[in-house]
């Protein structure tokens, strides 16, 4: 067998595994450390499962010129926009997973015995699309048909679901400071939501779940504060426990938020950004994060007219100083004419002059 070919087995092979380990600790009786692990798990397996796909449709899941395999970000952006085996349904779904992976790594939130149900059921619903989908496999072909997440009350609608866990954040918040960290926790997952399903898909921040609490508290309706949420719906099918449950970004919703620089008018409401976390790399995290040198990747950013796009560059100020911050479009750009073949070093030496780096006499 090809060496792809084993690869691609081997990729698909561990997903499953990661999947069947995310649904048994599911159904764990115990909760120490349950919804961390599911998520951990889940995420690991669909990481293994997109490159199993990418590797089966391009033959690679490396970038040119980097060291190491395509991290989940780039994954999502080749299946949807390279390969087109991603809706942007599931792109949402595989980001909403990804937000609520990375907080719980790196900090910690409460999550909901119906909000882990959601998450679960819709990535055994979507791991088993994507596996008939482009391998003409079924999950069940790989592990028994009884192994799927178990609840006794799976959600139905998943407004009525984030209604009722905004209602226990407002409880929260009217108890005072002293269940302020209780609230925050609650919260998180439900911003996850809310961020992950921007056309950017951004983390959750600590300072826009600040920014989300404190205008609460001002009195801000919560479908202004996170409108991205009421485009969220569930398409269920099956009796009882729903065996097939996906999540969707096409609900009826009263208002939705104005793209960067469209006017605000009628059922459009402008969404407050803080450009200090959206345009948070600096050039010489953007040259780390491609392997490429600084001045390399300055020249980069001038052929391919990075700071020429809004939604990539900003010059941001603070008292005196200005700092030019750049955004994961602008990383994702380089990314792509990197992985196109462009030319680093035909793109130096046609704008070296620029940075001072003309030929020696």
């Amino acid at each position: 067998m090809p060496q792809c070919k084993r690869d691609v087995q081997e990729l698909k092979s561990r997903a499953i595994h990661s999947l069947v380990l995310a649904i048994e600790i599911f159904n764990r009786p115990h909760d120490q450390g349950r919804s961390e692990a599911v998520l951990i798990f889940l995420h690991h397996a669909f990481e293994m499962l997109l490159k199993a796909i990418i590797k089966e449709k391009t033959g690679t899941v490396h970038a040119k010129g980097e060291k190491y395999s395509y991290g989940f970000d780039k994954c999502l952006e080749v299946a949807q926009n390279e390969i087109h085996t991603l809706s942007v349904d599931e792109r949402a779904t595989l980001s909403i997973l990804d937000a609520h992976r990375d907080t719980a790594i790196h900090f910690y939130q409460e999550v909901s015995e119906d909000l882990l149900y959601l998450q679960a059921q819709a990535g055994v619903t979507l791991f088993d699309d994507l596996l008939q989908r482009v391998f003409k496999e079924r999950l069940a072909d790989s592990i028994p048909e009884r192994v799927l997440p178990v609840s006794t009350r799976p959600p139905k609608d998943i407004q009525v679901l984030i209604d009722s866990e905004l209602s226990q954040v407002d409880d929260l918040l009217r108890a005072g400071s002293r269940k302020g960290i209780q609230a925050a926790a609650r919260l998180r997952p439900i911003l996850a939501l809310a961020t992950a399903t921007r056309d950017d898909a951004e983390r959750v921040t600590e300072s826009e779940l600040r920014r989300a609490i404190n205008r609460r508290r001002r009195g801000d309706d919560w479908s202004v504060i996170l409108p991205e949420v009421a485009q969220l719906k569930l398409d269920t099918q099956g009796e009882g426990i729903p065996i097939f449950l996906r999540i969707k970004k096409d609900a009826d919703i009263a208002v939705r938020v104005a793209k960067a620089g469209e006017p605000v008018t009628g059922t459009l409401i402008k969404q407050q950004v803080n450009v200090w976390d959206v345009f948070n790399l600096s050039r010489d995290d953007l040259a780390a994060k491609i392997g490429v040198s600084g001045p390399k990747t300055s020249a980069l950013i001038l052929e391919l007219k990075i700071n020429e796009d809004p939604e990539c560059f900003h010059l941001l100020k603070k008292k005196s100083t200005e700092l030019k911050g750049y955004s994961k479009k602008a990383l994702d750009r380089l990314r792509e004419a990197l992985s196109s073949g462009i030319s680093v070093d035909a793109v130096w030496a046609k704008h070296r002059n620029r940075f001072g780096a003309g030929k020696r006499k």
